[in-house]
């Protein structure tokens, strides 16, 4: 069996300045070799006749060498065929004629072997086969010329000449499977080579992209730490425009105290209204000054007012009005202990509570929010918690600002706030001291 390769090898290029010196040189080697053998074939001749041969063998011997020298001179530029049936048909003919001429055996080689480059076993018989065909009606030619019987030379002549015309066809197989194997490993070196290439490529953009992406999540960082920078800001504003409201009613308490010593007895009427009233007109300057001063930290119009314990439970009941289910509950306290802090404590918790109601209806809609006011040792303690609803086909975007606005109210009072996400349920704690 042969390979199934190579079976139409490309001719050698005309143009190369090499290959026409190597035909030049197939050549000028057949003319050379065909001469000597027949030269020497010719000498056997004449020895054997003592130089009075038959006219018959003088004839085959010309034929001999126009035959080899046509042939010989031909070889060398024949490598120029294109692979064809004509290039084929060409050859398969030298190999055939060097079976009939001495002079032609040396083409006849450089042909077998050009049959044996296609690598075709019918090619290989056929080339084969043809010289020893030739080979053997030649020498049955001459034997009835001779008038001489048939004995071992003859087999043994075509035996050589079977052997003779194998060996350059396997040459031929040899060569092409060699070049079909160079050829091979070629093209898998340059395959490697551009697989190579393209994975260097695409790691240098994998590389990119991943610097890219660096530094766009840089800058989404950035953007975020800026978000949460702004929302504390803010809260921070809220927190002191409600303080600001918190002192402006304790002014204006003190206001309406130092107006009401305008009307003592105890003191001469003169100075005490004189001393009132500059208490008076102090606080209120005070006063709107202040509010003059911190007017600039609100960042809304329109602000509701400041929130007191009543407010807890008016949130808690606009948000079931609205259809939502929401339960306060008050634990280790009541609302006329709370009542008894500072106003900023009761606004951050209002102002936590709203949070944590939205944040439920937004994100959890109609689901219950439970939550429970209780007093823990020195701590004030506020906890909302609500299911998360399951399979939600709505997605709702958030970017977290409110809970950090809770977390910031929180610690301004010397608080903290967090936040627990489990698989069922979203619970948000937030505290400030007692």
């Amino acid at each position: 069996m042969t390979s199934p390769a190579l079976p139409h090898p490309e001719a050698p290029p005309v143009r190369s300045v090499r290959q026409w010196l190597i035909a030049l040189a197939q050549t000028v080697v057949c003319v050379v070799l065909g001469v000597l053998i027949w030269l020497v074939a010719l000498g056997l001749l004449l020895d054997e006749f003592r130089y009075r041969p038959p006219v018959e063998l003088v004839t085959l011997s010309s034929v001999d060498a126009v035959l080899g020298a046509t042939v010989s001179l031909a070889i060398g530029p024949l490598r120029f065929l294109r692979p064809g049936r004509l290039d084929v048909a060409v050859h398969l003919v030298i190999a055939a004629v060097a079976g009939l001429s001495v002079w032609a055996v040396p083409a006849g080689v450089i042909a077998l072997y050009r049959v044996g480059l296609r690598r075709r076993l019918p090619l290989d018989v056929a080339g084969i086969g043809l010289t020893v065909a030739v080979t053997c009606l030649a020498l049955f030619v001459d034997v009835q010329i001779r008038r001489a019987p048939v004995d071992l030379s003859v087999g043994a002549t075509a035996v050589v000449m079977l052997v003779g015309a194998t060996v350059p066809v396997l040459i031929g197989h040899i060569i092409a499977t060699r070049r079909e194997l160079v050829a091979t490993l070629r093209e898998k070196a340059e395959v490697a080579e551009r697989e190579r290439q393209a994975a260097e490529r695409a790691r240098v953009i994998a590389q990119r992209e991943r610097r890219t992406a660096e530094r766009e999540a840089a800058a989404l960082l950035r953007e975020r730490e800026a978000d949460t920078a702004r929302v504390r800001a803010e809260e921070r504003a809220a927190l002191a425009r409600d303080v600001h409201d918190s002192i402006s009613h304790h002014l204006a308490m003190i206001a309406m105290h130092a107006g009401a010593l305008t009307y003592r007895e105890d003191m001469p009427p003169a100075e005490i209204r004189r001393v009132a009233g500059i208490v008076r007109d102090g606080a209120q300057e005070a006063n709107r000054e202040l509010r003059g001063v911190l007017r600039s930290l609100r960042t809304s119009a329109g602000d509701a007012p400041l929130a007191t314990v009543p407010t807890l439970t008016e949130l808690v009941e606009d948000r079931r009005a609205g259809g939502q289910d929401v339960r306060l509950d008050w634990e280790d306290l009541t609302p006329e202990e709370l009542a008894t802090r500072d106003r900023a404590t009761v606004v951050a918790l209002a102002r936590i509570l709203a949070e944590a109601t939205a944040n439920a209806a937004k994100h959890s809609p109609g689901t219950p929010l439970r939550v429970r006011l209780s007093r823990e040792d020195d701590r004030l303690v506020l906890r909302a918690r609500n299911p998360l609803v399951a399979d939600d086909p709505r997605e709702v975007t958030s970017t977290g600002h409110g809970l950090v606005g809770v977390q910031e109210r929180a610690r301004l009072l010397g608080g903290d706030a967090r936040r627990v996400r489990t698989a069922d349920s979203f619970e948000l704690e937030a505290w400030v001291p007692w």
